[in-house]
């Protein structure tokens, strides 16, 4: 068992904490959002769903009239700006409006919080699917490794009290058991339901068992989420109905619940369809799961065509799937979940610096294979964190005209990365790891200073505006350089 726990937590632990690093990131996705698109408009006052409803018929009407495919994402409490995109003869497109006048608000061009979530279950310039495939085996040798730590783990509970200080080798390890029983719970919730939310693509034959023709598949999609297929208009305009009507039908069979998306299939069409879903982070109405109700509707008679589906295997997957996103917390909720997955990645890098520090002190053991190590641990535990700040930094640098603009600073994160492995190389280890937290700590510092030269949402302004979003985002940069700063002057041997 030790040997196991040992040896499914190295062979692909530095993935794991960059997938842990980015997910814990990801439960502030729409807050990064709204950080790296300073253009979006600060806006207090919540507007009613019926007159964003309008604002964005009204935009949609006049710019893609002959579109086959609408979908309206109304604001809400941490994304106040309307998301309206469309699809039809003549391709794709998006646009954020202002929910209190309609108008088009232009931002730059990023791949903002969304990055760190599509990162983090697909990684990045690789195949989808095979991206999947690779992160999916590095949760089950995580999972492997938990059961395995728990099982050799004889004082777990002792082990959690003690924290030897300046002791070298026995602080590292008084840091790993720390980092591991503080937060096993969500350790092993937040692994086995990653595994759980793509079991369909791990372990696929289940359900072609049960569901052997493609339509039945189909079926079964369309039963748990929210999704409005394709199909052929009949060629006859007609009126929907007001969005009033719609609001009210929704929010009576949701008893209150508000209205988070509409799609819109063949608007204007006598075969319209439309599907009305509830905000994912009401409580209220779908508790923890990560699947909010929805009803399909007759767009022009009102008739519900098909709702979601409640059935035990569809509502314990939602469950699964609404703890793995966190979706449902609120602020206190979301802080806990970053501080969990921040000991997440405590529990990976003190496990890593553990087993070099364990063999360096054998003088068989392969020195290849020892450097090795120590340079992946240098150039991931310090160098991705780095890399993540240079994507920061270039989010307020590029010209918001660049072509390409959003790939361009994707590619920047991963430059910077490949010099921070360049630079483990060539430099000592230790001397790397203090170089590396060191730079990571200046640029922490930098960030409000670049936010508040290049943008007018900085400082004082955006305190005096209440915009705590930016003011909070400053003191935190503040509080991780700190943390940085004495990361550069902790030694990663005994």
């Amino acid at each position: 068992m030790a040997q196991l726990h040992r040896w499914t937590g190295l062979l692909l632990g530095w993935l794991l904490f960059v997938i842990f690093l980015t997910g814990t990131l990801s439960f502030f996705r729409q807050e990064l959002t709204l950080w790296m698109q300073p253009e979006r408009p600060f806006i207090v006052e919540p507007i009613s769903s019926s007159i964003a409803l309008e604002q964005a018929h009204r935009y949609l009407q006049q710019t893609a009239p002959e579109a086959s495919f609408w979908t309206i994402t109304l604001p809400g409490s941490r994304d106040p700006l309307l998301d309206v995109s469309w699809r039809g003869p003549d391709g794709r497109g998006q646009a954020l409006l202002n929910p209190a006048d309609g108008e088009r608000v232009d931002v730059r061009d990023t791949r903002s919080g969304d990055f760190f979530y599509r990162f983090h279950f697909q990684l990045h310039y690789l195949p989808v699917l095979f991206a999947r495939y690779l992160v999916g085996i590095a949760a089950m040798m995580m999972l492997i490794a938990l059961i395995t730590g728990v099982i050799t783990h004889k004082k777990i509970f002792k082990d959690f009290f003690t924290f030897r200080w300046g002791k070298g080798q026995r602080s590292w390890l008084d840091a790993h058991n720390g980092f591991s029983v503080l937060a096993l719970p969500f350790h092993l919730m937040i692994t086995y339901t990653g595994l759980v939310t793509l079991m369909m693509l791990y372990i696929p034959w289940g359900v072609e068992k049960a569901f052997p023709e493609r339509e039945q598949r189909q079926h079964l999609i369309t039963d748990v989420f929210a999704f409005l297929p394709a199909e052929p208009g009949s060629g006859e305009r007609a009126s929907m109905l007001p969005w009033s009507e719609l609001l009210a039908k929704a929010e009576t069979h949701w008893q209150g619940a508000e209205l988070g998306q509409v799609q819109i299939a063949n608007p204007g069409d006598r075969n319209a369809k439309i599907l009305l879903q509830a905000h994912s982070d009401q409580q209220d109405i779908s508790g923890v799961s990560g699947h909010p109700p929805f009803m399909v509707l007759n767009a022009v008679t009102g008739e519900l065509l098909r709702e979601k589906v409640s059935a035990p295997a569809y509502d314990s997957y939602g469950v699964l799937l609404g703890l793995h996103l966190g979706r449902f917390a609120d602020w206190p909720g979301r802080w806990l979940y970053v501080l969990l997955g921040g000991a997440g990645c405590g529990m990976l890098a003190t496990g890593l610096i553990l087993w070099t520090n364990k063999r360096r002190k054998k003088a068989d053991h392969s020195r290849i294979g020892l450097a090795l190590v120590d340079t992946l641990n240098v150039a991931t535990l310090s160098g991705f964190p780095v890399a993540l700040l240079g994507l920061f930094w270039l989010n307020r640098i590029l010209p918001n005209t660049m072509p390409a603009r959003a790939d361009w600073e994707i590619h920047g994160l991963f430059m910077v990365w490949l010099l921070t492995f360049v630079h483990a190389v060539i430099r000592p280890r230790t001397q790397a790891w203090r170089e590396q937290w060191w730079l990571a700590g200046v640029l922490l510092l930098g960030l409000p200073v670049l936010n508040l030269v290049t943008t007018d949402r900085g400082g004082l302004t955006a305190w005096m505006n209440g915009d705590w979003l930016y003011v909070g985002f400053d003191i935190a940069s503040f509080m991780m350089a700190a943390l940085a700063f004495r990361f550069a002057r902790q030694e990663q041997t005994a």
